[in-house]
């Protein structure tokens, strides 16, 4: 099994993500992008994407590319900045990792709407756990 088909298949079992409908669209070395297609129990009273479903969509994207990168990784913290009201039927996230040092990664997440404008700008803090890969894919083969 490759890392990026372990990563996913851990992800298979994420019930909240599953609940979302976020799909992984590319994970590879250098980023993670996500999308997310957004019906009426996506959006807030005013129409537009509800800020909880940007933030859990942009978490999923860096939770991707920290776990593909170095498994296995859990948030830490992560910080939001909403640019725009999301008006959309779709949103992207892109993560890209920053910096990794030691257990720490840093990554920023970039959301999207379908006029490919900016709505939110995320950076996330994970802790990268001592796990060896061999026996984490035992778990799911």
């Amino acid at each position: 099994m490759t890392n990026k088909e372990l990563t996913c298949k851990i992800f298979e079992h994420d019930g909240f993500v599953k609940l979302t409908g976020a799909e992984v669209i590319s994970l590879t070395e250098s980023s993670a992008i996500v999308r997310a297609r957004i019906g009426e129990e996506h959006q807030n009273a005013n129409g537009c994407v509800q800020g909880g479903m940007l933030y859990t969509v942009a978490d999923f994207a860096f939770a991707l590319l920290g776990n593909y990168l170095h498994p296995v990784t859990v948030t830490q913290s992560g910080q939001i900045s909403y640019i725009r009201a999301a008006y959309t039927s779709v949103i992207t996230a892109t993560a890209k990792e920053i910096v990794r040092a030691g257990h720490n990664t840093v990554s920023e997440v970039i959301v999207r709407d379908e006029q490919d404008q900016i709505v939110c700008v995320c950076t996330f803090n994970g802790f990268v756990k001592d796990v060896d890969r061999k026996e984490l894919q035992k778990k799911y083969e």
